[in-house]
């Protein structure tokens, strides 16, 4: 069965977090989500607070310590904005970021998710 992917917020900047399938962590702006992820946008909104109060850290592209992808528009396709030199694992993220998101393969050297092509 398909992944239903939804935006829930179209047109305005949101961030959430995922763990690919090697355990890292990912973060992804602006675009749509697996639909299970809106249900809980308290978490994901009060991660998303925690995270631009503890700039540079987690959004500063010359030293964020995740793989970061930005989506344009509302299709679910994420192209890789950051590539960390140490990428944190998910046990290593801070408490406040809601990982609500596995997805089934590594991220390795992608620059390109297609979430809707078998990534959830």
């Amino acid at each position: 069965m398909a992944t239903i992917l939804r935006h829930p917020r179209p047109g305005l900047t949101w961030d959430w977090w995922a763990a690919d399938a090697a355990g890292f962590l990912l973060q992804f702006s602006h675009g749509p989500a697996p639909e299970h992820l809106l249900a809980h946008l308290d978490r994901v909104d009060a991660a998303a607070t925690w995270a631009e109060a503890h700039r540079p850290d987690w959004f500063d592209p010359d030293a964020a310590p995740l793989h970061a992808f930005d989506c344009v528009g509302e299709s679910p396709t994420y192209t890789r904005r950051v590539v960390p030199d140490s990428p944190l694992r998910v046990s290593d993220a801070p408490p406040a970021i809601a990982v609500l998101v596995e997805l089934n393969r590594a991220v390795g050297g992608t620059w390109t998710i297609h979430l809707d092509e078998g990534w959830c």
